[in-house]
């Protein structure tokens, strides 16, 4: 925005946040304010008030941001609620952008306890942009957003932020951007769809008019028509270059003649103008200009700090007084800064004519002083251009934790990359950080070298007081790397061992929680559940302690996943529906936790036949899934959103595109898992061909030697064994195979009963029972069939029989009554639900199976919850009167009713009420 404001712009106030987080970023949040009245040109009121996207591209001193700021108040005076943000040359990476149109949208992100990150690490920009546009889509008003000088951030991001901003919002948000390149969005696109209307170098050089409405009357009578157009044909309407003539015609005793003597063909129009304007001023007005220039934005005092002398205030005032390029970027005109183009040829002539001693001094004491007053980040950047290593070292030691918690790391990473490049380091407490910062953006590879140094660093060091808690911190975060790139047996061996040698009440009770769970998700993951329940159990603890529902929901999550490896759906489904509904309430829907806690609930409820409940936890869970939470959560979201894919992209509740994109924000182990998912579904689907194509994609075709070279890329644990097993399995069966499909099968039915995977041993029971069928042995597939069943029941694992329906049709269709038998009447209803997504034939047969002591057994097996609700029911109430009269949820009371018609042997209101008066159960 430099050049702009020649033509009449400057900034807002320093602002007390911005100053609590140690950045001096002025005149980002509201538009310039002037010395004197812009000039309102013809493009203004030619401007469509209805554009999706207004975008300003021209060359710097064009008046972009004077357009911008005089457009944001034509709408703020008509009522209009609009946004602005500038961007400077500090803002490279977008994840800043994106940090302050959320703090505008809701205020200031809250930082939380690092530990966290043990599992979720630092919010990808893709995640960031996705929740950016929910909050937009949410905003209860039409919103007109300002972002001036896009040309400054080079980030490959801002191309997605803008594109998503454009084409994924509400019609009743509106953008007007400026930037000196190319905009970095599809415009071609916008074009087309009659989003955007640019406005360029055309639109905004001035004509004579506007030229002699900024020259203003006096110069005008003095220079007369025919200077006017001199002026206009000279600068080629370039606004900047008409606000330096005025400058310099404004001092000059005879207008007419400066104005004859101008000429631009020696040097560029820019610099001709600069030096011309800077031979008007006195030696001591030069000098200081000189010194100031070095500073990238100053106040009285500061310059009082780092110029020095006793007529700074004098000389402010002066160059202020005669709007000499400098420009207040606060309406109380404490904070300035030079225009940028005046600034750049003030910084050619320093190195000339100043001293590097002289320079050097001017940058150590701003940084001094913007250290004093907490502006780090300035003061960090002095310490840098003064080539202070000392200075900079001692910044970063104080601002290292603040940088990386509140801000990611991103600009406190490049600081140290600076400092390495320089051969140099910083305290060991400030390199800590770094690895921090550098697992924040997801360099595992490097942030584990790093720390490797770090900690011989320490080792070769004398002991100090602080040694002790250092390493455990690097330990903990050394656990973190581990387990973020899968290499869950170290990262289980590294928190054994971290917490083995704990202290009562030295470590963050979170920190401990994670430990915990980290060593329970490595026993999860080889199927040593028993163990598992115990480290989970020890976590609950932990959590219990640091009282937050955060913690406490990460705990509930690996508990949870424990019972879903188990398969037994029902009651994880409980749990993290509980969960989620209490993350809800104290945290929000827009909690990164809230979403890892629904993809899991997805799994139960895909498996459990509740496709309407699963499609919405999806949608609540996929947009953190790329940056927040844990492999196997992820893992569980992956498999439900498959397993309600219908063989098109287009019917998907998410696209496959998207969840590759999970896939790929993981380690390798979650492709494999993807891939053998996918090929189980083609398989159901009827696809086999794909199926088998997807196989040999991943390794499954391939020689052994081959095979392992390339499936061993994926950190190996028995969970993903057991999967693949699975699936080479249902490829045998699918390719008729059978020879080969059954001593896989009772293998895998013997490890599936030993580890207790029940959800496993109703898959593999009823593989069995379609092998059975296929070769014609109606009791082998009765036996597996009935098996099935009496796991599936209690736990209502229901997906399964829905994929493998036609078995279960040939299976009724062919038997007598009397060859099927159930121990208890929840496996007898569990059989009639199955038997219900048969044809009416089958149906009928099928309730005959189990109709003779429904009724006797029924009462027996119905809780005292579904008793109530079918008072309930039978008193006409709604499930959401259900759910406020006893207090839980709609999800909750649809869960209960699932299963309260599963016994009855139904599937509405009317014939649960209609079954439990035939039976007695209601009066």
């Amino acid at each position: 925005m430099l050049l702009e404001e020649i033509a009449g712009m400057s900034g807002t106030p320093l602002s007390q946040d911005s100053a609590r987080r140690g950045e001096l970023r002025v005149g980002r949040s509201d538009p310039p304010a002037f010395f004197f009245s812009s000039l309102r040109t013809r493009v203004l009121d030619a401007l469509p008030v209805d554009s999706k996207c207004l975008a300003v591209v021209a060359p710097v001193g064009y008046g972009k941001t004077v357009l911008m700021s005089m457009l944001l108040n034509d709408l703020r005076q008509a009522g209009k609620q609009c946004l602005w943000l500038s961007l400077d040359d500090r803002d490279l990476a977008i994840e800043g952008i994106i940090s302050e149109l959320e703090g505008m949208l809701h205020g200031d992100e809250q930082g939380q306890n690092h530990g966290d990150s043990l599992f979720r690490g630092h919010d990808l920009v893709e995640r960031r942009i996705d929740m950016l546009i929910h909050r937009l889509n949410k905003h209860p008003l039409p919103l007109t957003i300002f972002i001036d000088n896009l040309h400054f951030c080079s980030d490959p991001g801002l191309e997605r932020l803008l594109g998503q901003m454009m084409f994924r919002t509400r019609d009743t948000l509106h953008l007007v951007v400026s930037s000196s390149r190319e905009m970095p969005f599809d415009t071609s696109r916008a074009q087309l769809e009659g989003l955007i209307r640019q406005v360029g170098v055309a639109e905004l050089s001035f004509n004579e008019a506007e030229v002699a409405g900024l020259l203003g009357e006096r110069l005008c009578q003095a220079i007369g028509e025919l200077g006017i157009a001199e002026v206009t044909r000279k600068t080629e309407g370039w606004p900047a270059a008409v606000r330096m003539i005025k400058i310099l015609l404004d001092g000059s005793v005879q207008p007419r003649l400066t104005l004859e003597s101008f000429s631009g063909t020696d040097e560029s129009l820019a610099q001709l103008l600069n030096r011309q304007v800077l031979s008007t001023f006195a030696a001591e007005t030069r000098d200081f200009l000189l010194c100031l220039a070095q500073l990238r934005t100053f106040s009285e005092a500061l310059c009082i700090e780092a110029v020095g002398g006793q007529a700074v205030h004098e000389q402010l005032h002066y160059l202020a007084e005669h709007h000499v390029f400098i420009i207040p970027l606060d309406h109380n005109r404490n904070w300035f800064r030079l225009h940028g183009l005046f600034r750049e040829h003030l910084l050619r002539e320093s190195d000339v004519l100043l001293s590097p001693a002289r320079r050097q001094e001017i940058l150590v004491r701003a940084a001094r002083w913007c250290e004093a007053q907490g502006l780090w980040g300035e003061a960090v950047e002095y310490a840098f251009a003064s080539g202070s290593t000392r200075n900079v070292v001692h910044v970063l030691d104080r601002i290292a934790p603040f940088f990386v918690r509140i801000h990611g790391g991103a600009q406190y990473m490049d600081w140290l990359e600076r400092l390495h490049g320089s051969g140099k380091q910083a305290s060991a407490e400030a390199e800590y950080w770094f690895v921090w910062a550098l697992a924040f953006r997801r360099r595992y590879e490097y942030a584990h070298k790093q720390i490797t140094r770090l900690s011989a660093r320490l080792q070769r060091r004398k002991p100090r007081a602080d040694a002790g808690d250092l390493q455990r911190r690097i330990a903990n975060l050394r656990i973190s790397l581990d387990y973020w790139v899968d290499r869950l047996e170290d990262a289980s061996l590294g928190a054994r061992q971290w917490l083995d040698e704990a202290r009562d009440g030295e470590d963050d009770a979170f920190n401990l929680a994670a430990a915990h769970c980290i060593i329970g998700c490595y026993l999860i993951n080889n199927l040593h559940l028993v163990e598992a329940r115990q480290a989970v159990q020890s976590a609950r603890e932990m959590a219990f302690q640091a009282e937050g529902v955060h913690a406490e929901s990460w705990v509930t999550c690996f508990d949870a996943l424990i019972v879903i490896t188990e398969g037994d759906y029902a009651d994880a489904y409980a749990r993290l529906v509980r969960s989620i509904t209490r993350i809800r309430v104290e945290l929000g829907d827009e909690a990164g936790i809230a979403g890892t806690t629904a993809l899991m609930a997805a799994r139960c409820a895909v498996a459990m036949g509740l496709d309407a409940e699963a499609r919405q936890l999806l949608e609540l869970g996929i947009r953190s899934s790329r940056s927040h939470g844990f492999l196997d959560a992820a893992a569980c979201g992956l498999e439900a959103g498959l397993m309600l894919w219908r063989g098109q992209d287009d019917d998907a509740v998410v696209p496959m595109s998207v969840l590759r994109d999970v896939v790929a924000a993981y380690p390798q182990r979650l492709a494999l898992t993807f891939s053998c998912c996918l090929i189980r579904r083609l398989i159901v689907l009827g696809r086999p061909d794909e199926a088998v194509a997807e196989a040999e994609r991943i390794g499954f075709g391939l020689a052994p030697r081959q095979r392992r070279s390339r499936m061993e890329k994926a950190q190996r644990v028995v969970r993903l064994d057991a999967l693949i097993a699975m699936t080479k399995i249902e490829l045998e069966i699918a390719a008729s195979r059978y020879k080969q499909a059954i001593p896989m099968l009772n293998s895998e039915i013997r490890q599936a009963k030993l580890s207790g995977c029940n959800a496993s041993l109703v898959e593999l029971e009823l593989n069995g029972a379609l092998v059975a069928v296929r070769l014609q042995d109606l009791t082998l597939g009765i036996r597996h069939m009935t098996r099935a069943v009496r796991i599936a029941a209690s736990r209502r694992i229901v997906r399964p029989f829905m994929d493998r329906i036609e078995v279960l049709r040939t299976l009724v269709s062919q038997s007598k009554p009397s060859v099927w038998g159930f121990a208890t009447a929840v496996e007898s209803e569990f059989f009639a639900q199955m038997c219900r997504q048969l044809d009416l034939h089958d149906q009928v047969k099928a309730a005959n199976l189990v109709a003779a002591d429904a009724g006797s057994r029924a009462l027996d097996v119905l809780t005292p919850r579904e008793i109530e609700l079918l008072g309930f029911i039978d008193a006409g109430l709604s499930n959401q009167q259900m759910a406020d009269r006893i207090d839980v949820s709609v999800t909750t009371i649809k869960w209960h009713l699932q299963n309260l018609y599963g016994k009855l042997g139904v599937s509405s209101r009317t014939a649960a009420l209609a079954r439990a008066r035939s039976m007695h159960l209601r009066g």
